[in-house]
């Protein structure tokens, strides 16, 4: 499971999340949908700025291990950014699928974001380099990111760029 985890982890990354957001924005700018372009990178964005805003504000310590399977990362621990982040764009991409797909295609992206999500998150314990505390604090933080967005776009018919 240790490799499982140390793998799955990236998913929340931004060394995989920053090129991947932008080359699906590069897409949906192409084939016109600006408005969902501006979903996933706003989104991503604003979770990026508040999540480590949140982690200078609340200087929460990492859990003290030795027995670590990754570098343990020099921030602080709450709220997981790992975790906000993965969040932030798997929502994102999900809504933007219940707009596109079939809903059993988008029912069945939303389950794989969801279980993707939870994995990232329970990667970042397995890990010991967070408390749940941290990931159920960055997965809420980024929802609440992701719908504030969504509702910016909605409210203003020009932003959404069909």
């Amino acid at each position: 499971m240790d490799f499982f985890f140390t793998s799955i982890t990236w998913l929340g990354s931004l060394y995989l999340l920053l090129p991947l957001s932008g080359l699906l924005c590069l897409l949906l700018l192409w084939s016109g949908k600006s408005g969902q372009a501006l979903l996933i990178s706003f989104s991503l964005l604003i979770t990026i700025l508040s999540v480590h805003g949140a982690k200078l504000m609340f200087r929460r310590p990492r859990p003290l291990t030795t027995e670590l399977l990754v570098a343990m990362p020099s921030d602080w621990s709450f709220p997981s950014a790992h975790t906000a982040q993965a969040t932030a764009f798997f929502l994102s991409v999900t809504l933007i699928a219940f707009q596109t797909l079939p809903p059993l295609w988008a029912g069945l992206f939303a389950l794989l974001s969801l279980l993707l999500v939870g994995m990232v998150g329970y990667s970042r314990v397995y890990l010991q380099v967070h408390y749940i505390s941290d990931v159920v604090a960055g997965m809420v933080l980024a929802a609440l990111i992701v719908s504030a967005v969504r509702f910016v776009i909605l409210s203003f018919p020009w932003l959404q760029g069909k």
